[in-house]
């Protein structure tokens, strides 16, 4: 294995003082360490020299561009012009001494490098790897995808959970928006190398990850005070990506569902446009998940209930959702977030209060649709989500979400009325009595509502209203005189039920 020079400073600092001299640092790695001999092959070696044979090679040679080079005793100024790292170490140390320790150095690392090389061979995944990185580093590491959420972590000193992951292991909200808001962000995704970034007080050395181009995610370590530090970890950081980025070829993705479930968010996304879809291609991409076009399924439409960045949709929410519940299917849509929710794998009774949270949490408001089997339903339930959200929030504000079958019946008799006032559709006779009651001061429309909310059992009404019976069956006589109503026809008791109906909800 080949080490860096701030690889080798780093620990060799820990027992011996070294005075560093270097124009070009951090450029080469060398193999493990060999004493220098006139003569001798050593290109590309950590090579420990006297510093009388130093001052003998030629300044032009091409060991200045190969090797990192370890004096004992102290050197000229004149090779601070040399294209390479020099350490100097006082002559008194022991020679045979400094070259274990070297030698331990590079057999750290490569039993860091061959721990990985098991991962590779035994198939593990994001997490074994990070752990077995996170090794070398005497810090905190983190792995992140593009959408925030954690792949893997190897948090050592607990950096990250002091406010930096939340319970779906992501970054919490307030910090996602601050980063999608803040362009100094945006433009750190595009750069290649080590660079440093402050959150909340705290300085992260960052690694973008990029696949065929593209911006996959990044590697994350909490920044040390000391600049050398920096330098070392940043050596780490480089390392540790190529690491995640061979991994990351071999599978495709972070994490497995990701490649699954492209297709069907691309199915999704057709048929709330209303677009068709070829047969072949919906069954591949149901097939992807393990899914059927025989499943029941329920559609969820959320909307935020403040303004905020919707950049959020895609980048943060979405994902999150879909690593949370496992049997559904997430996309951004107009304004909103669309959830496919497969009913025969993941009950909605058992979903409701984790969706309660998660709506309040999340500051989201959600309509549910009514259940449905296989994809050619997914309008119509988009209509229904768009329908339980608008009447369940000018009903009640106050739940998370609002459920369809509960606003079908408010919904027929609303639009049922068309663009009609209440009494230019309701049943006349109760426009009649509302009149009565307004000029003689009786409570006739109070008394036959009574009536209707008791299921026309007289005793009941009596009892609420309370009065005698006879005086409510005087009083009912009086009514019926006055609207002509037939309370026995069943078409007269439905069109009075949606008369008040109505006249409530107005009032």
């Amino acid at each position: 294995m080949k080490l860096t020079f701030y690889q080798i400073y780093y620990h060799l600092k820990k027992k011996y003082e070294a005075r560093r001299i270097s124009c070009n640092p951090g450029k080469i790695k060398v193999k493990r360490p060999v004493y220098y001999r006139e003569g001798q092959l050593c290109r590309g070696h950590l090579i420990l020299i006297e510093s009388g044979e130093l001052r003998k090679i030629d300044l032009k040679s091409s060991l200045w561009k190969d090797c990192i080079f370890i004096c004992f005793g102290e050197v000229d100024d004149i090779f601070c012009r040399i294209d390479t790292d020099l350490l100097v170490l006082d002559k008194k140390e022991s020679r045979e001494q400094v070259l274990n320790d070297l030698q331990e150095i590079f057999q750290y690392f490569e039993d860091v490098e061959r721990a990985v090389t098991d991962v590779f061979m035994e198939n593990q995944d994001f997490g074994e790897l990070i752990e077995c990185l996170g090794r070398i580093f005497d810090t905190s590491l983190a792995l992140t995808d593009a959408n925030f959420s954690y792949v893997a972590l190897a948090d050592r000193d607990g950096r990250f959970k002091k406010g930096f992951i939340n319970e779906s292991r992501a970054l919490p909200m307030p910090l996602v928006s601050q980063l999608i808001s803040d362009p100094s962000y945006q433009r750190s995704t595009t750069l290649a190398g080590v660079y440093t970034y402050s959150l909340e007080q705290m300085t992260f050395l960052c690694k973008n990850l990029f696949f065929e181009g593209e911006f996959t995610g990044k590697l994350l370590a909490v920044s040390c005070t000391s600049p050398l530090n920096n330098e070392y970890h940043k050596d780490l950081l480089h390392m540790a990506a190529e690491y995640v980025e061979r991994m990351y070829e071999r599978f495709g993705a972070f994490h497995m569902a990701d490649r699954a479930l492209d297709s069907l968010h691309e199915m999704l996304r057709l048929k709330l446009r209303g677009n068709s879809v070829p047969g072949e291609r919906l069954r591949t991409a149901l097939g992807n998940v393990s899914w059927s076009e025989d499943d029941l399924y329920y559609l969820i439409q959320m909307r935020p209930s403040y303004r905020y960045d919707k950049s959020l949709y895609d980048k943060y929410l979405c994902p999150q959702m879909e690593l949370q519940w496992k049997d559904t299917c997430c996309v951004a849509y107009n304004d909103s977030l669309m959830v496919l929710l497969n009913g025969s794998r993941l009950h909605m009774t058992d979903f409701q209060p984790e969706l309660a949270y998660f709506l309040r949490e999340n500051l989201l408001a959600a309509g549910i649709s009514r259940r449905f089997r296989g994809f050619e339903g997914i309008q119509t339930a988009f209509k229904q989500t768009d329908i339980a959200l608008e009447m369940g929030i000018k009903k009640d504000s106050t739940p998370w979400y609002f459920r369809f079958d509960d606003y079908a019946l408010d919904y027929i008799l609303i639009h049922g009325r068309g663009g009609f006032e209440p009494e230019q559709i309701c049943a006349p006779g109760l426009l009649v009595l509302k009149g009565h009651d307004a000029k003689m001061h009786t409570e006739y429309y109070k008394t036959l509502y009574c009536y209707f909310q008791c299921r026309y059992n007289a005793a009941l009404t009596a009892k609420k209203l309370f009065i005698h019976r006879s005086t409510f069956l005087n009083r009912l006589e009086r009514i019926l005189e006055l609207t002509q109503m037939d309370l026995e026809d069943f078409r007269s008791r439905l069109y009075l039920s949606a008369s008040f109906y109505i006249m409530e909800e107005e009032n």
